[in-house]
């Protein structure tokens, strides 16, 4: 069918399509509904291994590729910092279940030896959107400590695809020296929104301040649009952002990131993301920059969340930044709480 939005006809969609059972096959679960297609792998904790829309990957499928969720910011990892991934968000056997419909997968992850945090991953069809619904809760099952933490989904599509993204604002974070990377991938477009066309850079990585609560991907006519609750810059995870973009030369991830936040002890963290996905039509204008991708997109996202504040927003940047005795801030701490410069510590 056709539905027309905002000027734009986008091809496939399947509003109200009915909820479809997931089936197991050996460590894969498969489900489809309406144009989606999904297969998750629970020996390689929960990995998404395959993520078509009418047939189409919407994402680069295979057991070593994929989608998968960690948790940032990357240099805290242990036992090691930086890489490899803690097992148990990676690469460890998850057991699997699904509610008393069927219709939606449940995930459960063992216990990170280092971290103490546990995953549990549910995926399911939201007919009324028509896109897929992927929530994770983290949970810390120390009895004695709390966890700063903040959730971070991966996924790997084509090279010579398209992300763009809306801005909410000119933050840049660079690479530090010594992680093997440049200082920052230059988007290719740079206005209101950010666009990068993946030109094949090996080992590169962008990191900006999303706006709008969504990252969009295209590769040919396939447009895949992530929704995420977006995040204010003052509450990065250290060393990141809430969108990310890395390019191998031989795949792109498209990374989206939640909140940098305290987790207490036995408590837990929960975060949804929402994919997408629509075929544009031929007459379109796919074009880096063109307003009937930014139309498309914004269409496939119409009901993002809004931005999440756990904690009182910065004074505008109109106002001097000054201490308690009013005293003017040196221009890194102004920086710093305008959210061009890192984070502020987190107070549990």
């Amino acid at each position: 069918m056709k539905q027309a939005t905002s000027g734009l006809v986008l091809f496939g969609l399947a509003f109200g399509a009915s909820a479809a059972n997931w089936i197991r096959s050996g460590t894969t679960w498969d489900g489809s509904w309406g144009s989606y297609h999904m297969t998750v792998d629970t020996s390689l904790a929960g990995r998404i291994t395959l993520f078509q829309y009418k047939n189409l990957d919407a994402i680069k499928p295979g057991s070593d590729q994929g989608a998968f969720f960690w948790p940032a910011p990357q240099a805290r990892w242990l036992p090691q910092n930086n890489w490899p991934p803690p097992t148990s968000f990676n690469d460890t056997a998850y057991t699997a279940s699904t509610d008393s419909s069927g219709a939606e997968l449940v995930l459960v992850g063992p216990v990170d030896a280092y971290t103490k945090l546990r995953v549990t991953k549910r995926f399911s069809y939201d007919a009324a959107k028509d896109k897929m619904s992927l929530t994770y809760t983290t949970t810390n099952t120390a009895s004695d400590s709390a966890r700063h933490f903040a959730p971070w989904e991966i996924s790997q599509g084509f090279s010579g695809s398209l992300l763009f993204f809306p801005k909410a604002t000119d933050f840049k974070f660079a690479n530090p020296p010594g992680s093997a990377l440049q200082p920052d991938l230059p988007l290719t477009r740079d206005d209101s929104l950010g666009w990068y066309l993946d030109a094949g850079y090996t080992g590169n990585k962008f990191y900006r301040d999303g706006g709008e609560g969504w990252m969009a991907q295209l590769k040919d006519s396939l447009l895949f649009v992530k929704q995420y609750q977006d995040v204010d810059s003052l509450h990065f995870p250290p060393g990141e952002s809430d969108v990310e973009g890395y390019t191998s030369g031989q795949y792109i991830e498209n990374e989206v990131l939640g909140a940098w936040v305290v987790i207490p002890p036995r408590d837990s963290v929960s975060w949804t993301v929402r994919w997408g996905c629509a075929i544009l039509p031929k007459t379109a204008n796919l074009q880096v920059g063109s307003d009937d991708l930014k139309k498309a997109a914004r269409a496939l996202a119409a009901s993002a969340t809004t931005s999440v504040h756990p904690f009182p927003p910065p004074p505008s940047k109109r106002v001097p930044f000054v201490d308690a005795r009013g005293r003017l801030l040196s221009k890194s701490d102004r920086l710093l709480q305008a959210g061009s410069l890192g984070v502020l510590r987190i107070v549990p």
